[in-house]
């Protein structure tokens, strides 16, 4: 069970780098290069608006709440890999626990 690392050019005027870390216990570290910024999430608080060539990706406060910790702009083919490797994070941690 090993973290998935990968760095994402964000779309924008701004050519930054966002150095993203999946790891399979259900968490999410975002590292923004060019600004310091650093933001964490559960899985669970995560989520995905497509909109014409990006999509915005969404950490919320809880569970159902409209309040929005932090958000971040992807091209959509980067949002859809960083969604595929949080889905096979969730299934490698469920087979891992199923196992124990």
């Amino acid at each position: 069970m090993l973290a998935e690392h990968r760095q994402f050019i964000l779309p924008g005027q701004k050519e930054l780098h966002a150095n993203i870390k999946v790891i399979p216990t259900g968490e999410l570290e975002v590292n923004i290069q060019e600004e310091a910024h650093q933001f964490q999430a559960e899985f669970e608080e995560l989520y995905f608006y497509t909109a014409g060539n990006s999509t915005e990706l969404v950490c919320r406060e809880q569970l159902g709440s409209d309040a929005v910790r932090w958000q971040l702009y992807l091209a959509n083919e980067d949002a859809r890999e960083l969604a595929k490797l949080i889905e096979l994070a969730e299934e490698e941690f469920e087979i891992l626990m199923r196992d124990l």
